[in-house]
């Protein structure tokens, strides 16, 4: 397994040795996915920056930058992801995923109050995910604000039961019940408790609501266009 990965980084490493403007951006975009799904984050950053730069399709070029974000907020390089989240949610401002994700970042950096501001925008932008009340009620509580932070996770709560989200629903509840008891204990419990749900929040965006197909459009599609 190791030599087959192994070999795999090698042949990719040397495509990137390439002129990267000859290259589709649909075969970067695909090279980017290869990488990440084999474990090389830091290889992968490398063609998600070089998809930002080409003159293409702009779905294209916000989904790298959103990717991209992601990535570096894996790899724990937390003002690098913050950095290329704060151009994505300027070039584009009504974007949810922008914004969601750079309050994904802000918060993993303990940046809470401006953590706060991202998600209360991204509340806005789409008052229907239940995900994003979770993130800035944890990023309230992470902030001292356990009266707040409790409301925004009963609305979360609300709509996570309004779709039948089981799991999120009992988690919810669960969150609200810790956040009244976590005064008796030091603050060290609580630290930790805000950061490994805070966690949760960034995988589970990832993974359930992050839509690829949004921005993932064919190229040649939007030429012709």
């Amino acid at each position: 397994m190791f030599a087959k990965n192994l070999f795999l980084l090698l042949f990719l490493i040397h495509a990137l040795a390439t002129d990267v403007l000859a290259i589709n951006p649909e075969e970067l975009l695909k090279k980017a996915h290869t990488l990440e799904g084999n474990g090389f984050l830091e290889e992968a950053t490398q063609l998600w920056e070089e998809i930002t730069v080409i003159d293409t399709n702009p779905n294209f070029i916000i989904y790298a930058q959103l990717k991209l974000g992601n990535t570096y907020l894996k790899l724990k390089q937390f003002k690098k992801s913050i950095d290329i989240l704060k151009i994505a949610t300027t070039l584009h401002p009504n974007n949810f995923d922008a914004h969601f994700s750079l309050a994904n970042s802000l918060s993993a950096f303990k940046n809470f109050s401006e953590a706060i501001k991202s998600y209360q925008k991204a509340t806005a932008l789409n008052q229907m995910e239940g995900l994003t009340y979770v993130g800035l009620g944890l990023s309230l509580f992470g902030k001292g604000n356990s009266k707040n932070a409790t409301e925004a996770l009963l609305e979360a709560n609300k709509l996570f039961k309004e779709k039948k989200n089981i799991s999120w629903h009992q988690d919810t509840r669960v969150m609200i019940a810790q956040i009244k008891h976590f005064a008796k204990f030091p603050p060290h419990f609580s630290n930790l408790w805000t950061t490994n749900n805070l966690k949760l929040v960034h995988d589970t965006y990832e993974r359930a609501v992050f839509n690829s197909k949004r921005y993932t459009l064919s190229t040649s599609k939007y030429k012709k266009k």
